[in-house]
């Protein structure tokens, strides 16, 4: 049964958004885009109105994945999630990634060099914790070993560790030792780069103690 139009007004707690009355009462809300489309006056059928609500669905996707991504990039899967724990439809959430991946706003190569160069700036990690955390955000294992082909774990572990060396230096040997392999194992840094930094920290140590005499 067709209906008529007689009402568009913009919601006024919700920006962006109209309420559309049919026969003089509400009937349901739109996002402006999808209401611009529409005049006071025009009929519209059961199968229009449907129609307009999956549109809409689907722009609310897409307008809720722009918002989620303000905070940090995501990947792939991290938007997945995050639209069905929304109760977001399988064709809206499709239409949602199609329209990110045009923009470039989703691509799971940057998402994982950006991860990896994060982590290493601000929280370093090694090898295996990175290769963890990426698999949790369901980056793809083949764009993990690309991404990680020549990750030097060195670097990285000297900055974890090296802010904390002051407060050890006054543990004996045995007990500085291992503290430092804990402090790194728990970030993920291997056996071999824990040896590696290991003595740099001791050449570190003895150069501070020699400056003190």
């Amino acid at each position: 049964m067709s209906s008529s139009i007689t009402a568009i007004s913009p919601q006024k707690k919700n920006r962006g958004r109209c309420n559309i009355f049919i026969d003089g009462e509400y009937a349901f809300s739109l996002s402006e885009k999808i209401a611009a489309s529409l005049q006071v006056g025009a009929v519209l059928t059961p199968e229009e109105k449907q129609r307009l609500l999956h549109e809409d669905e689907k722009q609310k996707a897409f307008d809720r994945c722009l918002h989620y991504l303000r905070y940090r990039p995501r990947s792939r899967a991290e938007i997945i999630g995050y639209l069905e724990k929304k109760g977001f439809s399988g064709p809206a959430v499709q239409n949602a990634l199609s329209r990110l991946e045009s923009y470039g706003y989703i691509d799971d190569k940057s998402f994982a060099r950006m991860w990896i160069e994060s982590r290493c700036r601000c929280r370093p990690r090694g090898e295996f914790a990175l290769r963890h955390e990426l698999r949790q955000k369901g980056v793809d294992e083949t764009i993990i070993d690309q991404m990680l082909t020549d990750f030097e774990e060195t670097g990285p572990a000297w900055r974890a560790v090296a802010p904390r060396l002051a407060a050890w230096a006054k543990l004996d040997r045995p007990a500085l030792k291992q503290k430092f392999y804990q402090y790194l194992n728990r970030r993920g840094f291997s056996w071999e780069t824990c040896q590696t930094v290991w003595t740099q920290a001791l050449a570190f140590l003895d150069t501070q103690a020699e400056k003190k005499y």
